[in-house]
């Protein structure tokens, strides 16, 4: 599993090197848990953040970012039950970049991104947003596809614009 990992770390790495995304929105700010994606875009501002630092405290998440991004080399830490109650308490949309198994691993105790059945959670989207609305209870979700590795920009630009809009 951690070659399947490792694999799926370098080819996230190897996808996002310096790839220059359209976005020209209001300028974000984005916590990344897991690797920071090297792409080009005076708009966006992204700053490595721990879990640990997550879950410790989560009340100046929504002053201080826009979003928060989880990455393939965090999925399985990400998953762990711990952090269930940290996300549904978030009013902070979450990306769960190049996930093929969506938010469920995340949000749902008991599972884990390891032990997630993947045909059952495969509905072929590469990235997921996630927010929970904590006031009225309310779970939405929004699915991301890439066709093409060659239009991982135009994938950027509209999870960026849906963040904005957020």
């Amino acid at each position: 599993m951690k070659k399947v990992i490792l694999f799926l770390s370098v080819l996230f790495l190897v996808a996002c090197t310096n790839e220059e995304v359209t976005y020209d929105g209001v300028p974000l700010n984005i916590a990344v848990i897991g690797d920071i994606p090297e792409l080009k875009n005076e708009n966006i501002h992204f700053e490595l953040f721990s879990l640990e630092k997550l879950s410790e405290d989560t009340s100046n998440i929504p002053s201080n970012f826009n979003a928060i991004m989880i990455t393939p080399s965090a999925f399985e830490e990400a998953s762990d039950d711990k952090f269930v109650e940290v996300y549904k308490g978030l009013e902070t949309p979450i990306i769960f970049f190049d996930s093929n198994k969506r938010h469920f691993p995340f949000v749902n105790e008991e599972l884990t991104y390891e032990t997630a059945n993947f045909d059952a959670l495969d509905n072929g989207s590469h990235t997921t947003i996630y927010i929970n609305n904590v006031n009225i209870n309310k779970e939405d979700a929004w699915y991301y596809y890439l066709d093409d590795e060659n239009d991982v920009d135009v994938l950027y630009t509209d999870i960026f614009k849906k963040i904005a809009e957020l």
